[in-house]
């Protein structure tokens, strides 16, 4: 199984959609096989999807991802894992044991526990109704 981890300096790339690189992790009954970085060229979502499914990618780990281009990849066979943050290798470590949901991996202002895609509410100050 081929697992794509969105990347920007050692980190979960903050936004898939702009992210520039990924590793590509294949594993096999949990155990890593092989693992190589790939640059992203792609701009628009579409290229990006096509990308991943030619590189035979199952799913992918990111952070922010735009519903449109999610939706591509979900549609495509690719699990998107989303809404995530920290290091590349905790995040891959916690995905090999099934502990992507804790709380410390979540992205910030998201809900622990909210379906993936939902975002926190921030109260606005100053402003009446």
């Amino acid at each position: 199984m081929k697992v794509a981890i969105s990347v920007w300096q050692n980190k979960i790339s903050s936004v898939f959609d702009f992210a520039d690189k990924l590793l590509l992790i294949d594993l096999e009954n949990g155990i890593e096989k092989s693992r190589k970085e790939i640059t992203l060229t792609e701009q628009s979502g579409p290229e990006r999807a096509a990308r991943l499914r030619r590189l035979g990618v199952h799913v992918l780990i990111c952070g922010a991802i735009s519903r449109a281009l999610a939706e591509m990849l979900t549609s495509s066979g690719i699990q998107v894992l989303s809404f995530l943050a920290g290091s590349t290798e905790q995040i891959l470590a916690a995905y090999k044991t099934g502990n992507l949901s804790l709380p410390q991996y979540a992205l910030p202002n998201v809900w622990v526990g909210a379906p993936r895609g939902f975002r926190r509410r921030r109260a606005r100050r100053g402003r009446r109704r």
